[in-house]
């Protein structure tokens, strides 16, 4: 298992909103008492706002940094929609109190929003919640960042911090709360299976700026030579159920670099961030109380642009595929344009789109992932690198909205893509393996298949899957008279032939030309080695790494254009990882010559690693392709590469191949992990 040790930048950068904006005029539904009583989701929350700061340049000779006008109200109005939407019985302060809690929330204001408070009332929660509660963590208030030596996980280098009330002391005491500090508490929380959401209305974009009247800004300067806290020590939990429920999604304001401000009346109380306000808005929207964090933040989106704030874009990640208070399921979901008669999926080949395989399409994001009120079926009739034609099934009972969500029903792989052998003696068991292989549809047995269908060492009468290096997919798939056997050996094996699709990728371009439109330098090694300069390779040609040492993944576009740039890395189990981009971050064009980076990760196993990178000159559903290896729980639903973690086992070779195809690139590098450090 390569585990990441990044410490994630406080979840994501927050929204920048610039001038005043106008109070929206929406139509606000809300469910009934009845409905309210009816609603099982179990949501606590902490709800912090925080206008006052004892360090400010309003207190603190030298302080390069404001107080806020309107962060308190947004924390107060974001807890009155929990109200009003989802019932929740908040705590009600006394007057003028500033720290107040009752069952399900705590709220903390101003003067009593401190680091230690706000770490304490995320700590209670989190102990005395049960599976399935959620723990919704809204913050409202400053934001900065850091310089780490070995976890810089925004594109500029920084790490993020939120600051409470007490931050910035002159005289040293520790003042910010750390993204290793919040990622230490997410990871308890989602291990009791709680579901655990952020919301910040505040920035970490690292810079000064503050355009404008004096308070429109949510940023604070970057800590310099900042001394990293101790991340709060794994406390014992209460054993997972077997299904993992547990998630954590995160909604931001913006990307990294940008900055949140607050717009409106000058006046305390006055103000208001665009982000909040955009949010609040949509969660009144018909319908929106139920939507998907997916399906939220898309519409947060469209309210912030057309305020006239098209330079801020709110984002998310985490599971987007959960709703406040819901669980998700394992899905993976695509974006369908419908315009006129052409249907246009969002994804192609470098999604792993394959021609004659079928869609349900929905309305919304919700009806996706509760599978209900389909409006349509449809096939891929043409498939392009990044997007592909869909052919309606039928004609749908009515007009199809322009937006719509697909999810794939059936993965269409053509005949004798992936070759089996079985090495099992004649016999009934034979037979059963063999009838099973031919109804896959897309294997077929051959002496020489790579993959290998084998007696299970542990379990009589059992078939494991194995490849022909010795390395062991799939310790068992049960019997071949089990009923279930052959979709198991379906499961198994798509993934298997998923893995060769993406391999398949590679591109090979005119050899002693300089064809390559998408020309990409990467490199995976030891930590410490300079962005332009990759150390050599070993003898024989690989690259090898010991378990346990830290490497770094980097990436140069080395053309002339911008380009998007990903990095998915597999193991010989047939488990896919998107590396780049980082966690937190959203599709951006690399400028040329600009090194692109993922440091601080290690590999706990021994093993080949595979690191696939691809160059296009559009966004593409690299993250499509991540999946859980052969024999393990499929992990579909995690849709941040900071939850899913690489993993590796057996050896392999280096093996390169760079070149153009059309709009995009692609290459394949290989890593060797040795037990001892080379």
């Amino acid at each position: 298992m390569m585990r990441s040790v990044l410490m994630m930048c406080v979840f994501a950068v927050l929204l920048c909103a610039c001038g005043p904006s106008p109070a929206p005029t929406t139509t606000q539904t809300e469910p009934s008492s009845a409905q309210r009583a009816a609603d099982t989701r179990r949501i606590h929350a902490l709800i912090v706002g925080i206008d006052r700061y004892r360090f400010s340049n309003a207190r603190q000779q030298g302080a390069v940094f404001s107080d806020l006008r309107g962060a308190v109200g947004d924390a107060l109005r974001f807890k009155q929609a929990l109200v009003d939407l989802y019932g929740v019985d908040v705590d009600v302060p006394v007057r003028d109190a500033c720290d107040s809690s009752s069952a399900t929330t705590t709220t903390l204001t101003d003067d009593c929003a401190t680091r230690a408070r706000i770490l304490e009332a995320l700590e209670q929660r989190i102990t005395t919640l049960r599976a399935g509660d959620t723990l919704l963590f809204y913050f409202a208030g400053h934001g900065s960042g850091y310089r780490g030596d070995t976890a810089r996980d925004q594109g500029a280098g920084y790490n993020g911090t939120i600051l409470p009330t007490d931050a910035r002391n002159p005289d040293g005491s520790p003042g910010d709360i750390f993204d290793i500090e919040l990622k230490a508490l997410k990871d308890r929380a989602t291990a009791k299976d709680l579901y655990f959401v952020s919301v910040f209305d505040s920035c970490n974009s690292a810079t000064a700026t503050r355009d404008g009247a004096a308070g429109q800004s949510r940023t604070a300067p970057a800590l310099a030579g900042a001394t990293l806290p101790l991340a709060p020590a794994p406390a014992p939990a209460a054993p997972a159920s077997a299904g993992g429920d547990g998630y954590w999604a995160h909604l931001a304001a913006a990307q990294d670099g940008e900055e949140a401000q607050e717009t409106g009346g000058g006046a305390v109380g006055a103000r208001a961030g665009v982000f909040t306000t955009a949010l609040i808005d949509t969660l009144r929207m018909p319908g929106m109380r139920d939507a998907t964090f997916g399906d939220l933040i898309h519409e947060v989106r469209l309210r912030v642009g057309a305020r006239g704030h098209a330079a801020q874009t709110p984002s998310a990640e985490g599971t987007l595929t959960a709703a406040i208070g819901a669980r998700s399921r394992t899905t993976v979901l695509y974006d369908v344009e419908h315009i006129g008669t052409t249907t246009t999926l969002q994804a192609g080949t470098t999604g792993g789109i394959t021609r004659g395989s079928r869609f349900a399409l929905y309305a919304n994001q919700a009806d996706a992932v509760a599978r209900r009120a389909r409006v349509a079926t449809a096939s891929i009739a043409d498939v392009g690198s990044t997007t592909a034609k869909l052919t309606l099934d039928a004609a749908p009972a009515g007009a199809l909205p322009k937006r719509l969500i697909a999810e794939q029903i059936a993965h269409f792989l053509p005949a004798d893509t992936l070759a089996v052998a079985i090495d099992l003696p004649a016999g009934p068991a034979r037979d059963a393996v063999t009838a099973a292989l031919r109804a896959t549809g897309f294997a077929v047995e051959s002496a020489t298949g790579a993959t290998r269908l084998v007696e299970a060492a542990d379990e009589p009468g059992a078939i494991a899957l194995r490849a022909d290096d010795g390395t062991l997919l799939a310790a068992s798939i049960g019997r071949a008279d089990d009923p279930a056997f052959g979709d198991r050996l379906t499961d198994a094996l798509r993934k298997v032939a998923r893995v060769q699709q993406l391999l398949a990728l590679r591109t090979s371009g005119a050899t002693g030309t300089d064809a390559d439109p998408f020309p990409v330098a990467a490199c995976i090694a030891a930590d410490g080695y300079r962005p332009t300069a990759c150390p050599s390779l070993q003898e024989g040609g690989v690259r090898r790494i010991g378990m346990g040492e830290r490497i770094t993944a980097t990436v140069i576009n080395r053309g002339t254009q911008p380009v998007y740039i990903y990095v998915l890395a597999i193991d010989p189990h047939n488990a896919v990882d998107l590396v780049l981009p980082k966690p937190g971050e959203f599709d951006q064009p690399q400028p040329p010559n600009q090194p692109y980076r993922r440091s601080g990760m290690a590999f706990d196993a021994p093993g080949a690693y595979r690191f696939v990178v691809l160059a296009s000159a559009q966004p593409i559903r690299a993250d499509a392709f991540q999946q859980a290896g052969t024999g393990a729980r499929d992990l579909g639903a995690c849709t941040s590469p900071l939850e899913r973690l690489l993993c590796a086992s057996s050896e392999g070779r280096r093996d390169v191949g760079v070149a153009a195809v059309g709009d995009w690139s692609a290459q394949v590098s290989t890593v060797l992990v040795t037990k001892g450090v080379p």
